[in-house]
């Protein structure tokens, strides 16, 4: 089995200023199942063929996601301090009465389709709001509409409180950006953790006064009150899918405006009603696998990709890789608008899959559905800057410029 000593799997630096696909490709097509070192001496396996990540996604008994779902998240094999108490890290069987409130009351079909409608409002109100030759970053001005709408919805709160907590949760997963956490990360981590958890818990607590409950905030806190689940689960909670959905979309949707700035006969297709926004999303979540990896922990020997990983080692499940695998998706390396049975990974698999998948894949199809319909396009103007992550693949600036539709058509 290849090990690789001073991986760029762990450096931020690789995935903003490198090419993490083609070397995940390679490691896809010579070496699916890897060992990563870092000279402090953490390590972790690496799955980068789409049939080992889904493997490890749904093998629930042996792979856990206890032990923190980030690189870094525990140096050494012990368990997050919110296991049990917050979803994306809890195992079975707490992990199913955890997830039942969440679902019900947060990613309902009634709350779904209020989230559908906030977020088409906000959508289109931004655009309505700019013309021909307008120039702005859309990272900043149109991408956080998206997460907002869900927000308004799911939370209960205004424009305003939306937007605080959107600032909050990016500083919490981009700390390792100085876009974000300026020149003292880990002290940029602790306050934005604390920033959202007390901001939460004051929602939580006013709900808990009123009574109200026809939001997910509400339905929590009603739970609190009735005995039915402790308060501080009830925020880690909050928390969990606060970051989860902020932001993924954000940068799922900075991403697709750069990729339809470079495939544009392929938009024309979607644009014309040739191809469905539907299927359009599937291929734009398969394309920029926002969320490149997660983590688990072995809990016992596991066996996957003809090698066994002991009891005690850190796995990681990389998304990206196996949304790019020849051996289950035609000509992978290349964009697709109307690629049918799209088998993305985007969200993971499993009793794991992300909670929020509906909602982020509605935001996003939301969005497409409103640029096909507008009579405007957004053409990119200066290279985009990356996100430093290795974790979340996303755009800290696009640079773009407003053209007529037709214009970007044509070019």
């Amino acid at each position: 089995m290849l090990v690789v000593d001073d991986s760029p799997l762990y450096s931020p630096e690789f995935f903003a200023d490198d090419d993490p696909w083609t070397y995940l490709a390679g490691l896809r097509a010579d070496h699916p199942v890897s060992v990563h070192r870092r000279d402090d001496g953490y390590e972790f396996y690496a799955l980068t063929r789409y049939a080992d990540v889904y493997t490890a996604y749904v093998d629930h008994q042996r792979l856990s996601s206890s032990y923190g779902t980030m690189v870094d998240g525990s140096y050494l094999p012990q368990k997050d301090s919110a296991s049990g108490r917050m979803l994306i890290v809890t195992d079975q069987p707490a992990h199913t009465a955890i997830r039942k409130p969440i679902k019900t009351s947060g990613f309902s079909r009634e709350m779904l389709a209020r989230v559908g409608r906030t977020v088409r409002r906000n959508l289109q109100d931004a655009l309505g709001k700019l013309s021909v030759g307008d120039q702005l970053d859309f990272s900043a001005v149109v991408a956080p509409e998206l997460p907002k709408g869900v927000l308004e919805v799911l939370f209960g709160i205004g424009p305003k409180d939306a937007h605080h907590l959107l600032e909050a949760t990016r500083t919490m997963i981009g700390y390792r950006d100085e876009v974000y956490a300026g020149n003292s990360p880990l002290d940029s981590l602790v306050d934005a953790q604390l920033d959202v958890l007390e901001f939460i818990d004051d929602l939580i607590g006013h709900r808990l006064g009123t009574g109200q409950a026809d939001d997910m905030i509400g339905f929590l806190a009603q739970c609190v009150a009735d005995g039915t689940m402790p308060r501080d689960v009830a925020v880690l909670n909050g928390l969990n899918v606060a970051v989860g959905g902020n932001e993924t979309t954000p940068h799922t949707a900075g991403l697709t405006v750069h990729t339809i700035d470079g495939e544009r006969e392929q938009w024309r297709k979607v644009a014309d009603g040739d191809v469905g926004c539907d299927v359009a999303t599937q291929e734009f979540l398969r394309w920029t696998s926002t969320n490149s990896y997660v983590q688990r922990l072995a809990v016992e020997d596991f066996e996957v990709g003809g090698h066994t990983i002991p009891a005690g080692s850190f796995v990681t499940l990389w998304n990206m890789s196996a949304n790019r695998d020849p051996e289950v998706f035609d000509h992978p390396d290349t964009f697709l608008i109307d690629r049918a049975d799209n088998k993305q990974l985007a969200f993971g698999a499993g009793v794991h899959r992300c909670v929020g998948a509906p909602a982020a894949t509605l935001e996003i199809q939301t969005f497409v559905e409103e640029l096909a319909a507008w009579d405007k396009a957004f053409a990119v103007r200066t290279p985009p800057r990356r996100l430093r992550s290795n974790f979340m693949l996303g755009l800290t600036e696009l640079q773009v410029e407003v053209v007529d539709a037709k214009e970007f058509g044509a070019s």
